[in-house]
């Protein structure tokens, strides 16, 4: 085959590549992003961006919420700032040191 068949052929390719690899995730990341955000209710416990494990207090207007992070401590933050859901098992065992066996 002459390389001027072959080159349309490798771009498309290269374009399918690109598309499958980068693009394609990144939009369901941002799906699933948003079907969080648009979940969330007072009670959830959820973790930061940033790492800041808390519950949500309360949803304000404008795409903020008051996250509680402590008892009597309370922080605005924007919802597109909260990266997932917390499980149990992180949130009481994150800074907890573990046994190491001998």
């Amino acid at each position: 085959m002459s390389s001027a068949v072959l080159l349309p052929i490798y771009i498309i390719i290269f374009v399918a590549l690109i598309y499958f690899v980068g693009i394609r995730p990144q939009q369901k990341r941002r799906r699933e992003v948003e079907a969080l955000t648009q979940s969330l209710k007072p009670g959830d416990e959820v973790v930061t961006t940033s790492g800041i494990y808390g519950i949500v207090s309360e949803l304000e207007d404008g795409g903020t919420l008051i996250l509680q992070v402590a008892e009597d401590v309370d922080i605005r933050i924007a919802q597109g700032a909260v990266a997932r859901r917390a499980t149990g098992d992180e949130s009481g065992a994150a800074g907890a040191a573990q046994p190491v066996a001998e």
